[in-house]
This record gives structure tokens, sequence and C-alpha cells, in this order.
């Protein structure tokens, strides 16, 4: 092995070291075939992960930065791995997390390209495929540009608001001779920006407003994934008895603010309560998706980031909010303000605890409504999410979970006690299918060396897009559980099978057609167990289902290998 770099591609995996890059995700491609022999011959210490298909690659990078707050990187073949990839990228983008791709591309100068397949996997600008959805994208045409692009592209992938960034290397800048003399400036000796913080005047506004309304609310999406952050939130919203609320889906919330079983913590409960006559929005891009009713004259404040990450192609900034006072800021150095500033007041008094009683009231008769709903057993004894949440809860609880991908349509945060931001990582951003998987295995990386159980609460036509990613789990002996939500049907598209059906005046029972994935079902116990995964299952008895998780979750933490369970799950009636 060389110890000095004599390649491009050794200068490349150098810098990736400097940017403390930990890994490298990618399925094999010809066009980045120098900066793979640079990762494993040159120097070992930033692993590949092989991946099967570049979505699964780009997915594992995006469950580790969600984890860690770090940039991963992954690597892309020309053309049309940057395809494979594209639904991924565009779930990072919209879920704001950084993620280092790194192109792939054959000669750009065309007199040294092979016959046939370097020319249809050429493209002129590559980018065009994803520029609508990176932050930023760049094409290196000489080594001695390679080293201020690569630092370029993690800078504004973890400036705010984060995102994935795109840069295409090519395969004679890889492969070429460090010429004579070659130097640059290492990326140490490029600073970078931090958060963003607000102004002053702006923070006394929304102190002022927030103190002096009837019934105040704070809607949040982000704590910035700092712990720290979540206790601001949670002295704010104690101190001043506010309802806190989040976005709350069948896909997952964007991200765990404050404790799901916090007494303030008001998300999906809200009941009879007054509507709120002040409303501080922290990167929350619509109001509507937050059940949070709001009197007609209430004093909004809209706090965020997301604007900066504006793209005309998508419509992921969702719809234009109704706001008093805007303010560009990140929510963490926001929260951190708001509460200097009350704890300099002597403003809260007893009608604010009085308040926040009342709404600690409603939240616990909600969670303790969840908790009797999902543990009641059912006559037939099958499991439904509910059921399924409680049921992995009590296998897990122990653990110290991180939840990586699912919510059982909110079950999960309705009857588990999460009490930090990074023990749940939230939602795929974009809603596109083949996430799940690959961000588990993303934050399986990053807890491989730690004794936390990672957990995914994976349906079965999201894994049925990238069931290959089970060989990476295994491949890696990664500590991950796989609870499969197995209801043999893209259940979504069977509701609005039936919603059409109905509003039309036609057959409902028809439905199931095009929907549902039955005829054969699939075994993705055997599935797995073909790619190297100990699995258990099919389970279709909720009497059956205590013993098995707790054997799977014996088997996770004591060999630190992947399990999965095949649960077949039953909807409730209008689900």
């Amino acid at each position: 092995m060389d110890s000095r770099p004599v390649y491009g591609s050794d200068v490349i995996v150098d810098l990736l070291g400097a940017l403390n890059i930990d890994y490298v995700a990618c399925n094999p491609g010809a066009t980045f075939r120098g900066l793979h022999d640079s990762l494993v011959n040159y120097r070992h210490d930033i692993p590949l992960i092989e991946c099967p298909h570049e979505e699964i690659s780009v997915a594992i990078a995006h469950g580790y930065a969600k984890a860690t707050g770090r940039v991963m990187a992954a690597a892309l073949h020309d053309v049309v791995g940057l395809q494979h990839a594209s639904m991924a990228i565009y779930n990072a983008w919209c879920d704001r997390a950084p993620v280092l791709l790194l192109g792939g591309t054959g000669p750009v100068d065309a007199s040294r390209r092979r016959p046939w397949i370097d020319w249809i996997h050429a493209a002129n600008l590559q980018a065009d495929q994803v520029r609508h959805y990176t932050k930023w994208d760049d094409q290196p045409a000489s080594l001695h540009a390679v080293p201020e692009s690569l630092t370029r592209a993690w800078q504004i992938s973890m400036t705010s608001p984060r995102g994935p960034v795109y840069v295409c290397l090519d395969s004679d800048v890889q492969e070429q001779e460090i010429p004579a003399g070659f130097d640059y400036v290492a990326p140490r000796e490029y600073a970078h920006p931090g958060l963003i913080a607000p102004d002053e005047s702006s923070i006394a506004t929304i102190l002022d407003w927030l103190l002096a309304a009837s019934f105040p609310a704070i809607a949040i999406e982000s704590v910035d994934g700092l712990a720290q952050a979540s206790d601001d939130l949670a002295f704010i919203a104690t101190t001043l008895g506010a309802a806190v609320v989040e976005p709350a889906r069948d896909y997952g919330r964007p991200a765990l603010c404050l404790p799901t079983a916090h007494p303030l913590n008001l998300t999906g409960a809200w009941g009879d309560l007054p509507r709120a006559d002040a409303v501080l929005m922290i990167e929350v891009r619509d109001l509507e998706a937050v059940a949070l009713p709001v009197a007609a004259d209430a004093l909004i404040a809209q706090v965020g980031t997301a604007v900066l990450g504006a793209r005309a192609w998508a419509a992921d900034l969702q719809r234009l909010q109704r706001a008093d006072l805007v303010v560009l800021a990140s929510p963490a150095p926001v929260l951190a303000a708001l509460r200097r500033g009350l704890e300099k007041s002597l403003a809260p008094g007893p009608s604010h605890a009085k308040r926040g009683n009342r709404i600690a009231d409603r939240v616990r008769q909600a969670r303790v409504s969840w908790e009797t709903e999902a543990r009641s057993a059912k006559e037939d004894d099958t499991i439904d999410q509910a059921v399924l949440a409680v049921s992995v809860w009590d296998a897990v609880r122990e653990q110290d979970p991180v939840l990586a991908n699912g919510s059982l349509s909110d079950w999960a945060h309705r009857t588990w006690d999460l009490k930090t931001p990074d023990s749940y990582l939230g939602s795929s951003g974009g809603a596109g299918l083949g996430y799940g998987l690959g961000a588990s295995i993303g934050a399986a990386l990053a807890h491989r060396d730690d004794d936390r159980l990672v957990v995914d609460l994976q349906s079965d036509g999201d894994l049925l897009m990238t069931p290959a990613a089970l060989w990476t789990a295994a491949h890696e002996s990664l500590p991950l559980l796989i609870v499969m939500d197995n209801n043999r049907a893209y259940q979504n598209s069977v509701h609005h099978a039936r919603l059409i059906a109905t509003t039309r005046g036609r057959d409902t029972s028809r439905a199931h057609i095009g929907t549902t994935l039955t005829d054969p079902e699939i075994d993705f116990a055997a599935m797995a167990e073909s790619m190297g995964v100990r699995s258990f299952g099919p389970v279709s008895r909720g009497s059956e289902l205590p013993a098995i998780l707790r054997e799977a979750v014996s088997f996770v933490m004591t060999e630190r290998r992947p399990a999965l369970v095949d649960v077949r799950t039953e909807v409730r009636p209008g689900g």
C-alpha cells in the first residue's frame, strides 16, 4: 500500500478523510473505479459500504446523517447510477439532510471514451438530473480544482438549511498520476458557518406575544437534532404553560422535538381546548399539516430557514403561510434566546401554571385512552398497528432504542416514551418509497459500536422497493431490529381506491385490485434469511408476538447482528 498519494483518487480519499467522512456507500461502477481502488488499496480508514442499488446507498447516507448530524458520502455511477439514486436524493432534499453525492463520469474528453458504454453513459451536465433537488453541484475539470470543490460541497451541505450536494468526478481526474509540485489548501483552513441566530428585537416581540396570549402554542418540526434545544423547548413550554404540537402523519413526524410523553406535548390530543391566539411556528412549512386550532385573529410568528433552500421545480416549501412576523433563523438558537429571555423575565405567573395544568390533564387523558385502546385484546387475536406498537415497545423499552424509521400511523408516538431527539429519526422527507430499511442501516452504522438498539418499523410496500438492502445489513453485521408491518397491501392506495369508489357510487369491494400484495403473499422472513438476516415469523397471533419479539431483541443485542420479525398485521376498520 502506498503511504503517500500517487493518483488523483488518492487525493480525493485524503480529502474525504480531512472532511471527517466516516463511510462511503456505493453500488460499484466503472466511472469511479479510481476512487474505489483508493478506498480499498490506498487507505483503509474510510470503509466502503457495498449496496446492491444506488437508492440504498443514498438512503444509508441519509439515515447516517440524521443519526449523527454528520455528512456521509455515496458514490454514484454516471448517468444510470444517478438515475437509480434520484428518488433517495429527493427524500434527502425534502428532509434537509446533509449528504455528499460523489458522481463518477467516463472521460469528459470524448477522444478518450471506449466504444458504446462510455458514450451512452456520458452526459453534458450530469447534475441536470438532480439539480432541482440538491443544494449545489460541481464538476471539477482538473485535479487542482477538486480540493476546493469538495470542501465547498461539504460546507454547503452542512450550512442551514442542510441538504444533499453533488460533485461529479471525471474518471481521468481520478486516474491520473499526481503532477509534480501539486499541493492544495487543507479543508481545515476554511471556516464554515454555524446555525443562524435570530435578531434580538424579533425574540422580544415573540416573547411579548406568548406572554400576553390567553392560549399560546408552539408548532415545531425541528430542534436541529440537539438535545439542548429540546430541553430549551420544554423549559419554554412549561414556563408559559404553552401547548406544543408537532406534525403527525401516517408516514411519521419530521423529527422528535419534545419527548412523546411530555405533559405539554399536545400533538394529536387538542380536543376541546381553546383555539390558540398566539402561535410560534418553528420550521413548520404548512400549518395546515399540524392539528392546531388557531383563532382567526391569532398572532403568528414564523421562524425557520426553509426558504433559503427554495426551488421552483418542487413544491416542497408547501403552502405560503400567513404570519405577522417572519424570522430567518435556525431553531436551536431561537429556542436558546427565548429561554434566556424568559429566565430574565418575572412575567410568568399563576395563570400560566393553571393553563399548563389544563393542557397536561388533556395530554394525560389522551395517552391513557391511546394506551387502553392499543392494549385492548382482540377477540380474534389478530395484530393491528396499535397492538404492534405497544408489543414492540414492551420488547425494546429497556434497550434505549433508536426508532430509525416508521411510526405505525403515529401509534409509536402515542404509546412509546421517546425522550430525546436522537431516539427518533423522523420520516423520509419526500415520502418516496424505498427509504426505510436503507435509512435504518445508516442509523445502525452510527450505533454499531455502542449498546443502543436501532429499530425499523418497516412497511411491506416500502421494503419491496429496495429489498436488497437486507443483504447490506447482513454483510455489515449491523445491530438492527426490523419489525415488519406486513399488511399485504399498499394501504394508502387501498384507502384512496375505496374513497374514490365511494365518491362515485361504485363497488368498494374491488379496492384490492392493483393495490394489494397477495396471491402470492410474500414471505419476508424467508426473503431475509436468504440474504443472511436472522428471521422470525410470519407472526399473525397477538398472543405469540411478545415472546418472539423478546427473542429477536435478545439476538440483536447479544450477537450485534440484524434480525427481522415478519408480523402479519390487519387494518383497523376505516384505516
